[in-house]
């Protein structure tokens, strides 16, 4: 049982987005940073730190994440994604995932005027490449709210979707089965409810 409550938000970590990046290059004239907390039936099981360092023509964006319960035994995951942009457009990405079932890294880089994917995590890999360049991603809508005409890459599945509009200040994205809703409030990103069969995931702005 604490094996599948282990998977089950191993995969809810890897809906939402669907490391080791060097600082250097990037002048560290202006940084942002926000926290949520990760919220499932109402409890808080844990906490997301996205931040957002802009240089001169690069922006880091970087969002890592927690959860740790108790459910018959400690339960501990663990998630980090780093996105580069260069002059408004992705120029790579990495994750990192470590769960119980095994760590899982996703990388995708810019290079020859398309995106070389080495996707991997649990029962998944992809390393088909994409047409570009793409100026969306995850990480990013933690900063900017989008119009809902964007075209989005998953950092963890290396896949591209569009990011619908479907009402005031609400943003859909699916990729993979994987459905999120962000919900922003005067261009503030203030909750990510994550569909699931099982139970909604929410990750929600702290005070």
């Amino acid at each position: 049982m604490q094996s599948l409550w282990r998977l089950f938000f191993h995969l809810l970590f890897v809906g939402l987005f669907s490391l080791n990046f060097s600082s250097n290059g990037f002048a560290q004239s202006q940084q942002e940073v926000s926290n949520y907390e990760i919220v499932v039936l109402g409890l808080k099981i844990g906490k997301l730190k996205a931040s957002k360092t802009a240089g001169l023509d690069t922006i880091q964006y970087s969002v890592e994440s927690e959860v740790k319960f108790w459910f018959f035994g400690d339960v501990e995951l663990q998630f980090l994604t780093r996105s580069s942009f260069k002059q408004g457009m992705v120029s790579r990405t990495y994750s990192h995932s470590k769960t119980n079932r095994g760590n899982f890294v996703s990388k995708v880089n810019w290079k020859d005027n398309a995106y070389q994917v080495n996707a991997n995590s649990y029962k998944y890999t992809n390393k088909k490449a994409v047409s570009g360049p793409l100026s969306w991603c995850s990480s990013k809508l933690f900063f900017q709210e989008p119009t809902g005409q964007e075209i989005f890459i998953s950092e963890v599945y290396g896949v591209t979707a569009p990011i619908r509009k479907t009402g005031p200040g609400e943003y859909t994205v699916s990729v993979e089965g994987n459905t999120n809703r962000y919900y922003y409030r005067q261009g503030k990103l203030v909750k990510i409810v994550v569909d699931n069969p099982i139970k909604n995931y929410q990750v929600r702005l702290a005070n």
